[in-house]
């Protein structure tokens, strides 16, 4: 995602004067659950800590609900989060400009060249890179070793996964082995990688009907139809919920929700790595910041607040808080997060993780995309639907948009 600057305010106060001196920036966001309060409490620190701004966050729902209120209002925010691979449709709106003279080089020379490669459209920057995240499995240890599973080594393939969510199933009654939520094609992406180990995004274009892409899709579909190990008809909210309870042993989640269910979750947790054919790198998404065209004065004003979010201290806030892998190299080589470390190791799985994966970034359409894969994996994974039918026809629906767009 990233956090896009669009138009400030002046700030009123509740009995209606205007502090002199003192501007209004409306943040617009889909941080949800108990990132928000992570998120909301950054944004107080920044606003005492100064008093000349101040930021208010507002909660917009989906990323998609976000995106969609920006086209449709205009009334407009001063700062947005979205995902990267939006930052294409907002340039093409008008609604983001270059940041290359605003990037201070000791920021740029602090994050690794890929994020910023990410944020990058032609030859110009749009985006600082602020939170990125990837998929890793969420393990219930209490469960695995009431089942009967000693000394488990941590799956190097998906079908390793098979004998510990049998043993769940065998011997605890009303127990979930696995869930491998499909609600979107970051989702699709980030199994079908590891499963196979090849992207199915070739030169830009979503490829869903190749044989090995196929084959996993089936896999998903035997855990959920053929073994039982999965529940079926789940959303990701669900699952976790599931998973907190106590009766599902083994989810795949974003590292973004690791201190929230660690927060909550009353037993042994443990992070692995996506099981990976061939040691393919993993899927990573991730979060910017830019801002909309204004008056100088405006423009400085709102880059503050986006320096601030991405200060050392508010990166090692986020990372420790959330669990989403620090972005910035001087907080992941800091003696403070070696220290923290120590007691939290679980943090470093995801962290690992992001350093050698790629991010998700595609350049096509993704709502439009995202919808013809959704609907194809609900008739495979919900209806039961054959998987190369329905590849089959998403594929030809897939082909006809690249088509037909210009």
């Amino acid at each position: 995602m990233c956090i896009t600057a669009l138009a400030i305010t002046t700030t009123v106060t509740a009995g209606g004067d205007r502090q002199k001196g003192e501007t209004e920036i409306r943040f617009w966001h889909s941080i949800g659950s108990y990132n928000k309060e992570v998120l909301s409490s950054l944004i107080n620190t920044f606003n005492q800590s100064q008093k000349q701004i101040t930021v208010k966050g507002v909660f917009q729902g989906s990323a998609e609900d976000l995106y969609l209120k920006l086209l449709s209002q205009e009334n407009l925010p001063d700062v947005v989060l979205t995902p990267i691979q939006l930052l294409p449709l907002l340039n093409k709106k008008g609604l983001i400009i270059p940041l290359d003279g605003f990037i201070p080089e000791k920021l740029k020379d602090d994050i690794l060249p890929k994020y910023w490669e990410s944020a990058t459209i032609g030859d110009s920057i749009y985006g600082i890179p602020f939170s990125f995240t990837t998929y890793t499995l969420f393990v219930n240890q209490h469960l695995l070793r009431i089942s009967g599973t000693r000394d488990e080594k941590e799956p190097v393939a998906w079908k390793d996964i098979i004998p510990l969510a049998r043993r769940i199933k065998e011997n605890l009654d009303g127990k979930w082995g696995v869930f491998i939520p499909m609600e979107s094609t970051l989702h699709f992406v980030s199994f079908i990688k590891s499963y196979t180990g090849k992207s199915p995004i070739t030169d830009g274009r979503l490829v869903l009907n190749a044989p090995e892409t196929i084959n996993a899709v089936r896999f998903l579909q035997d855990l959920v139809f053929t073994y039982q190990y999965m529940p079926p008809k789940m959303t990701i909210s669900d699952a976790e919920q599931m998973f907190l309870s106590g009766n599902l042993a083994i989810l795949m989640a974003a590292s973004d929700s690791f201190v929230y269910i660690k927060s909550n979750l009353p037993y042994d947790l443990t992070l692995w790595h996506l099981p990976s054919t061939d040691n393919a790198r993993p899927t990573v998404s991730g979060m910017c910041l830019t801002l909309l065209k204004n008056s100088t004065k405006r423009e400085n004003y709102a880059f503050r607040f986006l320096e601030y979010l991405t200060s050392y201290e508010s990166i090692m806030k986020w990372h420790t808080h959330t669990g989403t892998p620090a972005i910035r190299t001087s907080v992941k080589d800091s003696i403070d997060l070696l220290v923290f470390y120590e007691d939290n190791p679980n943090y470093t799985t995801a962290t690992i993780e992001m350093e050698r994966g790629d991010i998700f970034n595609p350049k096509f359409d993704y709502f439009a995309v995202n919808t013809v894969v959704k609907n194809a994996l609900d008739k495979i994974l919900i209806n039961g639907e054959d998987a190369t039918t329905i590849l089959e026809e998403a594929q030809r629906e897939i082909d006809r948009m690249d088509a037909s767009s210009p």
